[in-house]
């Protein structure tokens, strides 16, 4: 067990920041398994939609569920390529994560 009273405060702070981008990254393919499972389910679904005959609120509907894989497509990268703020959306995860980890140890 790592004691923290032998460390300064630059050294746990750099020990807490690497702590969170590691949980980060596993929220990030975590998400990607997640992702992967529910737009497998989406595009199978949109495949079995006859878009010329929805209205123009189902076709917007439908749109906007394309749009969404697209998106999510884009995302299915390394943790370490993601962009600044791709990272700081797995970010907010992994320090509720640690939050509640930190609480529990102390």
């Amino acid at each position: 067990m790592l004691h923290y009273c032998f460390l300064g405060r630059k050294d746990i702070t750099l020990i807490m920041n690497n702590v969170i981008e590691k949980l980060a990254e596993a929220e990030h393919i975590q998400w990607q398994e997640w992702a992967r499972s529910v737009s497998g389910d989406i595009e199978e679904l949109l495949g079995l939609i006859d878009v010329e005959n929805l209205d123009s609120t189902e076709k917007k509907f439908v749109d906007r569920l394309s749009g969404r894989i697209e998106n999510w497509s884009r995302l299915m990268i390394d943790y370490a390529d993601l962009s600044e703020d791709e990272k700081e959306k797995d970010r907010v995860y992994a320090r509720i994560v640690y939050e509640i980890c930190k609480n529990e140890i102390e």
